[in-house]
Parts: C-alpha cells; sequence; structure tokens
C-alpha cells in the first residue's frame, strides 16, 4: 500500500521556522548570557527573559493582540454563524490576552475555563456565544467534515494542544528538564503564532470558503 505525504504549505513552513528563530535565539541568550534571575510573583526562581511579564510572554501577548485585531477585522465582512465565529474568536483572544498580562480582578467569581484576572471581560459574551451554538448544534455537526477541512481550525486545533496540553506538561512538572518555564513559554510562543496566522491570513478567506460550500 502506498501512502501519500501532503507536503506542508508555505504558510506552516514560515511559522515553523519562525518558531525555531524564536525559540533558538532565546535559547541562546537563556544559556550564552549572563541574564538577570528574578523571583516571580507566585515565588518561583526563573530567568527574566521567560518570567511572567518577562521578554517571551510579551511577545506572546503582541501576537495575541495582532490576532485579535485580524478577528475584529473579519466581523466586520462576515454575517450569521461566520459572524459568529469570528466574534467567539476575537474575545477568546481578549482572554488570552488578559491572562497574559494579569489584568487585576473584577470579580471574585471563578468559571471553569477561564480562572484568572479581568474574567468578567469576557466571560459573558463568550458564555452567550457558546449557548447560541450549543442551541445549533445540529447545524455545526452537519457540516463539521467542512471547518475541519480549513487550515483555520486546523491551526485552532494545533494551537490548543500547544496551549493546553503540552505546555501544561511543563508548567504542572511533569517532564523533570532544565529550564521548564522557558519551554513552557516556548510551546505557547508556537499557539501564539498560530492564532497570529488565523487572525491575520487565514480565516477569512477560510470562512468565505466555508460559507460557499455549504451554501452551494
Amino acid at each position: 500500500m502506498n501512502y501519500q505525504i501532503t507536503p506542508l504549505s508555505s504558510l506552516s513552513n514560515v511559522l515553523i521556522i519562525a518558531w525555531v528563530a524564536i525559540t533558538g535565539i532565546c535559547y541562546y541568550a537563556l544559556v550564552a548570557m549572563d541574564l538577570k534571575v528574578v523571583t516571580s510573583e507566585f515565588g518561583v526562581v526563573e530567568n527574566i527573559l521567560y518570567t511572567e511579564h518577562g521578554f517571551i510572554e510579551n511577545l506572546q501577548v503582541i501576537l495575541l493582540i495582532l490576532a485579535c485585531t485580524g478577528f475584529i477585522y473579519t466581523i466586520r465582512n462576515s454575517e450569521q454563524y461566520s459572524r459568529d465565529i469570528a466574534q467567539f474568536l476575537a474575545l477568546l483572544m481578549i482572554a488570552f490576552i488578559v491572562r497574559e498580562l494579569g489584568i487585576d480582578a473584577i470579580s471574585d467569581t471563578k468559571l471553569i475555563l477561564f480562572e484568572g484576572d479581568g474574567r468578567l471581560l469576557y466571560a459573558v459574551p463568550l458564555t452567550g456565544l457558546m449557548l447560541k451554538a450549543l442551541l445549533n448544534y445540529k447545524f455545526y455537526l452537519k457540516h463539521l467534515n467542512v471547518f475541519l477541512g480549513t487550515r483555520s481550525f486546523q491551526y485552532l486545533g494545533l494551537a490548543a494542544i500547544f496551549y493546553g496540553v503540552i505546555s501544561r506538561i511543563f508548567e504542572k512538572n511533569y517532564m523533570q528538564i532544565a529550564n521548564q518555564g522557558f519551554w513552557e513559554e516556548s510551546t505557547e510562543i508556537a499557539a501564539c503564532l498560530l492564532l497570529f496566522a488565523i487572525g491575520c491570513r487565514t480565516i477569512g478567506p477560510d470562512l468565505k470558503n466555508i460559507r460557499a460550500e455549504i451554501d452551494g
């Protein structure tokens, strides 16, 4: 039986090169330069490169802001379920930005999906959009293969794995390696690069193609 390997797209190659370059340069700085060591707000001794509000985390915030801007722009040119998806992703970026920046809590209420500071900025509208999607679940299940066939949703799935699984392996110390905080932030950079690509490059065309295929 012959198997065909589908080559990576040029965008995927650019994202891989960008992540390798960022990780490589930062790792070189980490091991070769005498960078300051600080104690984080959680009492952990970390290098200033990857500590809370350090260089790598600030880079993540920049990528998330750009992604959010792209999703907001897409909202203006979308309608119905395409608009809901773009709104959801824009609010999700706000949730990640609030988490990374550690904005002071507006309320002590804790939510399952997004515990952290400033959650009321995004929790209510995000919950509303999720409820709307659940009420229309038959539509999304029927056309699930159409959504998953696009780069935007494939990248979104990869970003979820990087953010929700791989980075947690380092955060929770499931792997005992040197500079675990660095590798946690590195995997989050990979997720942010994917989200940036979705928001600024693929989401608009993909939503148009999805709509054309479903309506056609």
